[in-house]
């Protein structure tokens, strides 16, 4: 029963993660490109309001089911490269935070490229993990 209350834990936590932060990074680059700075202050609102409790929530969940499974996961090539993902992507939701806060402040221009790439990232790197726990490749 744990297994499963962690499981929904996890996904409901990268749905909220992922959807959250790349809806903010598709908003804040249409902000920037139409010169509303002031805007983006709640797309930053967003991202914590949203997106962090979900990457919580989603690393919360998924250690929960690592941990007790450790010794097959610990061989498993697919669960390797979903952590890769799951910290590639809770970078760059660190790094749109600081732009998107930058860009609100003014003490830097915001990039509508910088934020549709993380955007694009997001929904990619989150397809390929999606994959890799369908496929379990390696495992």
């Amino acid at each position: 029963m744990a297994q499963q209350i962690a499981l929904i834990v996890h996904v409901f936590g990268v749905v909220l993660w992922v959807g959250s932060t790349s809806a903010a990074a598709w908003t804040a680059a249409s902000l920037v490109s139409e010169g509303e700075r002031k805007s983006l202050s709640s797309v930053r609102k967003t991202l914590l309001m949203l997106g962090a409790p979900g990457l919580l929530l989603a690393w919360a969940g998924g250690l929960a089911m690592l941990v007790p499974g450790w010794s097959h996961y610990s061989h498993a090539g697919w669960m390797h490269g979903k952590l890769t993902i799951g910290l590639i992507l809770s970078v760059l939701h660190g790094v749109l935070v600081g732009r998107v806060r930058r860009a609100a402040a003014g003490t830097a221009p915001g990039s509508p490229t910088l934020f549709v790439g993380v955007a694009i990232a997001y929904l990619a790197l989150a397809l390929v993990a999606i994959a890799l726990v369908i496929l379990q490749p390696g495992g």
